[in-house]
């Protein structure tokens, strides 16, 4: 009963990063969306050198029966599994680490929904269990500091170097410039 009490997506990424794991691949979001009646669920994944259609293929009909048998969506869906593409969305304090020195867009609970935060990832850091990671935000605005689960939403802002460096496995930022 306790994982009723979890967010939809949460609850889905739990089920689904068990079978993106067996195929090799890596769950990069999870999104529900949509209004009366039919909702959609959009799945990223991606994997070293990037997937194609054969990668989403195999991935969506590896999970739909587990989508059926656990059934934690109760209305009908539409289920989009794709490449995170170049504005890839972070989602996971993992993500915000892995990304360092990259240009983001956030937004954040409480924020104007209209309104994005810009910048560059500085830094991650763990600060207690009771606060989780820190993201902090080199910004037009300067720093700003928020928590991961502060995060509504926040998407890469990749230029084409770096979007082609994680094609070739390699990560976006060079070391020396990510710090």
């Amino acid at each position: 009963m306790e994982s009723l009490n979890r967010p939809l997506p949460q609850r889905i990424r739990a089920l689904a990063e068990p079978v993106a794991e067996r195929l090799g691949l890596d769950l990069v979001a999870v999104e529900v969306f949509g209004g009366r009646g039919v909702l959609t669920l959009r799945i990223s994944i991606d994997k070293t050198g990037g997937v194609g259609i054969d990668e989403c293929t195999r991935f969506s009909r590896a999970l739909s029966p587990v989508l059926d048998v656990e059934d934690p969506i109760i209305v009908a869906y539409t289920l989009e599994v794709s490449s995170p593409g170049m504005e890839r969305p972070l989602q996971r304090a993992s993500d915000f680490r892995r990304f360092q020195g990259c240009q983001i867009r956030v937004r954040l609970a409480g924020m104007d929904g209209r309104r994005w935060l810009k910048g560059k990832i500085q830094s991650v850091t763990d600060k207690s269990a009771s606060v989780g990671e820190e993201v902090i935000l080199q910004s037009t605005e300067g720093p700003r500091v928020f928590s991961v689960e502060e995060v509504e939403r926040a998407y890469l802002e990749l230029t084409m170097e770096q979007f082609t460096r994680m094609g070739q496995g390699l990560p976006p930022v060079p070391e020396e410039e990510s710090s």
